[in-house]
């Protein structure tokens, strides 16, 4: 059976840099060697907005008003042939609300899964992220289009994906 889940993921900004998470410290972790953004899944009784500003708060430090913050749009991700054996998670496909935080001031904190990296903006290594991450994070930092995408996994790498306002 598939289950869905819903999550929200962020990227801060600070002039020409962007706060970046590189997971190294859990157990199992699924993420583990990558560089993502900031977020998690939601709680139950959690708006999306709700989430992701729990989740700055607890990962990076920085605690944000909604007006701090710009909603930019969504993402699907289809992971239904991952194989999920002894790894934290069981197989879901994930509706994801993506969000940019342009920050006034950087932060430094401790975040239990990984370490908390500011990168400049031309030097982000998509090479140690996920494939659909490669695709949309650069639209998401470099435009303020609202994100509507579909990525469709088969392990590790992407089969098909789209954005939906671009089909």
């Amino acid at each position: 059976m598939v289950h869905h889940k819903l999550a929200t993921l962020a990227y801060i900004v600070h002039k020409n840099e962007v706060l970046l998470l590189f997971r190294n410290k859990k157990e199992n972790d699924f993420h583990e060697g990558k560089y993502i953004g900031i977020g998690g899944r939601l709680e139950p009784g959690e708006t999306p907005l709700e989430c992701i500003l729990r989740e700055l708060k607890e990962e990076t430090g920085y605690a944000l008003t909604p007006e701090e913050i710009e909603f930019r749009g969504y993402i699907y991700f289809d992971e239904i042939h991952r194989d999920k054996l002894n790894e934290d998670l069981p197989a879901f496909n994930w509706l994801v609300f993506l969000y940019y935080v342009p920050a006034t001031k950087k932060l430094d904190f401790e975040n239990p899964e990984g370490k908390l990296l500011w990168v400049p903006i031309s030097e982000i290594p998509y090479e140690k992220m996920w494939d659909g991450d490669r695709i949309f994070t650069p639209k998401l930092l470099e435009t303020h289009e609202i994100i509507e995408a579909k990525f469709m996994y088969d392990g590790e790498k992407i089969f098909n994906w789209s954005f939906g306002r671009e089909n």
